[in-house]
């Protein structure tokens, strides 16, 4: 991120607006791992807890109503736009409350009763500074409070992302249009490598850091005919980054490319699955 980019200014605009018109099929998209997250943080009746990087707020929502009206839910993001969204979205009558917070959590100071879990899916691989992010996360955990964050392992892990960004590499290279390839272990993918997060979290201060790759199908889209799911995957993640600078009638190549390489990979609805390796990273704040 460039010196003159704040992450709040990174998360706005077009990008942000593009996530909140999405929302409903990215959340039936990753569902799967939804569960895996709530199957690992084992939320209980009256527990307070803090949803990291929310988004519209789908994870932050489902909290609230497994902790119940006992308990409590902060819902924290960067992304004025997105919180918008999430505040006008329906919640369970029988939930928790929650708050929903525009913060950067690297310096976040909010004065309330420590969280007993602070949990995030997909919401926290984008930190400037992640050993002081976590830091930060751990000093409002109440000791033996729990951590439990859903992040992706590195893209080549993926055909879910690997398969529509290789295209588009072959494609560039083909037309002579080439550039840099991004990392395979950068961004979204930076918390993959289980030595890196057993790193990070160590040096932040969590203790008993474990991360599990837990392989999945994810519905592009949440269950879409390949050329619609063809342009979900040059709209969102890793082949939209080495694709938007491309002509419109390249693009129209590139996406008739992956939509004939999604041909093959339909379920009995005619829906496009690709396989994806979420890792599910847990640790605890020491009593």
């Amino acid at each position: 991120m460039s010196e003159d980019v704040t992450p709040a200014i990174a998360w706005s605009g077009e990008r942000a607006q593009r996530w909140v018109r999405m929302a409903d099929e990215l959340e039936r998209q990753l569902a799967p791992v939804s569960g895996l997250l709530f199957d690992a943080a084992e939320l209980r009746s009256g527990e307070r807890v803090l949803d990291v990087g929310v988004g519209t707020g789908p994870t932050t929502r489902q909290a609230a109503s497994i902790v119940g009206p006992t308990g409590a839910v902060t819902g924290v993001d960067i992304a004025a736009e997105m919180l918008v969204a999430a505040a006008d979205r329906p919640s369970d009558p029988d939930a928790a409350p929650i708050e929903w917070r525009q913060a950067d959590v690297t310096t976040w100071q909010p004065e309330v009763e420590p969280y007993d879990v602070v949990m995030s899916r997909f919401g926290v691989m984008f930190f400037d500074d992640p050993v002081a992010a976590f830091t930060n996360l751990r000093r409002v955990t109440a000791p033996g409070g729990r951590l439990v964050i859903a992040v992706w392992a590195e893209r080549t892990a993926s055909p879910f992302f690997e398969l529509p960004y290789s295209i588009v590499m072959e494609h560039r290279r083909r037309w002579g249009v080439e550039m840099e390839a991004p990392s395979a272990e950068g961004g979204a993918f930076s918390l993959g490598d289980p030595a890196v997060a057993q790193d990070v979290l160590g040096r932040a201060g969590w203790a008993g850091v474990s991360s599990e790759p837990r392989p999945v199908l994810l519905a592009v889209g949440g269950g879409l005919p390949p050329a619609d799911a063809a342009q979900v995957s040059l709209d969102v993640g890793p082949a939209r980054l080495v694709s938007e600078d491309l002509a419109e009638n390249q693009l129209a190549q590139v996406k008739d490319a992956v939509a004939e390489a999604y041909a093959d990979r339909v379920d009995d609805e005619g829906h496009v699955l690709l396989e994806a390796t979420p890792v599910i990273v847990t640790a605890h704040r020491p009593a």
